[in-house]
């Protein structure tokens, strides 16, 4: 190598330690930043492509310094896709348990939580009715007129104040639904928004690190509300130029295709104020509102198991009547009657009333 191709090597490695540190310093300064993914410089070695004309065949061939070949991130797939299956296990049991926590805070029907057991508000009082009832009968209904007049207008009192409280959750958690389908939404606007402006910066050659940064934030909350499957492919844009493409669907079992994000389309979530509080999905569309396949139906009816994380198991507080179900919720889910939502709790109430009276 003569002194010039020293030089050279010398100043590539100067100019690669430099880069390198570089990266290291905005990993560091980066160590905070909410869904930052660390990165990582990648070289790979010069190598002379030609030899000189004169050079003896007997002359060993050196490398000439490092070349910088880009900055990728460090980040395992795998991981993504087990944090993301545990975030939906994670999206619908913190909903289930909130529920249940303000369905017991309502009702008070538990015990004191020692040995000794306690009937409960409404059950102590229907006690006592019955026993004043009791005693009325036994002793004349004249002394006990004003008690029992008493005591059934506080059971009363309960039962209308319970019910009352059943459905101002139901509204609350109506409005719940709403907002999460709202957010869902946003969620997939930016995600296919964002996956325009990578699809950008690969035709321009430059890897948009922060862009990926900021789509995998929204699919790690995106995966809270619902299980989703992401799949990463590359896609031919014309003149052999090759650039990645992000599919995003539902993982329900057992799979029924059903697209969320399409590379720079994407779907939009519908839900219904019926009785089964259903959610409907859009056909893909991209930022202009065009559709992907002009064939597409424009809304596909979700079934009542195809969503699983927050946004099912709030749909499960507003619909499952448990024991309660008819014949045709348990033929569309076959767990219909072990499942119990608020409307379970109205109807045993209800039950509880036309026994009483």
């Amino acid at each position: 190598m003569s002194t010039f191709g020293s030089f050279t090597t010398v100043r590539l490695g100067i100019y690669s330690a430099q880069k390198g540190l570089d990266v290291t310093g905005n990993n560091i300064t980066n160590i905070n930043t909410n869904g930052y993914t660390r990165q990582r410089l990648n070289q790979v070695s010069l190598i002379p492509s030609v030899t000189d004309r004169y050079a003896s065949s007997y002359n060993t061939r050196i490398g000439q310094g490092a070349v910088i070949a880009g900055v990728t991130q460090l980040r395992d797939p795998g991981l993504d896709i087990s944090y993301r299956k545990a975030q939906s296990d994670v999206g619908a049991a913190n909903t289930k348990l909130e529920g249940l926590n303000d369905l017991a805070s309502i009702l008070d029907e538990v015990g004191k939580g020692s040995l000794e057991q306690d009937d409960g508000v409404i059950l102590s009082q229907l006690n006592d009715l019955r026993d004043l009832i009791s005693q009325a009968i036994t002793n004349g209904v004249g002394t006990y007129d004003s008690l029992i007049r008493t005591s059934a207008s506080a059971l009363a009192t309960y039962f209308n104040s319970y019910a009352d409280a059943l459905s101002g959750k139901m509204e609350d958690y109506t409005q719940e639904l709403d907002q999460q389908v709202t957010r869902v939404n946003d969620i997939l606007t930016q995600i296919r928004d964002l996956n325009e402006s990578i699809r950008n910066a690969d035709l321009r050659g430059d890897p948009g690190l922060e862009l990926r940064d900021n789509r995998n934030l929204l699919l790690d909350e995106l995966s809270g509300y619902m299980k989703i499957d992401v799949k990463y492919s590359m896609e031919d844009v014309g003149a052999g130029t090759m650039v990645e493409k992000l599919t995003i669907t539902l993982a329900n079992d057992p799979p029924h295709n059903h697209t969320l994000v399409d590379g720079t389309y994407a779907t939009k979530l519908q839900a219904d104020h019926d009785d089964n509080f259903s959610i409907s999905l859009d056909a893909l569309k991209n930022a202009d509102g065009e559709k992907q396949d002009p064939a597409d139906p424009d809304s596909v009816k979700l079934l009542d198991n195809d969503l699983y994380g927050s946004l099912q198991s709030l749909r499960e507080l507003l619909t499952e009547e448990g024991e309660f179900s008819t014949d045709a919720d348990v033929a569309a889910d076959p767990n219909a009657a072990v499942k119990r939502g608020i409307p379970y709790y109205q109807k045993a109430l209800d039950s509880l009333i036309n026994g009483t009276v």
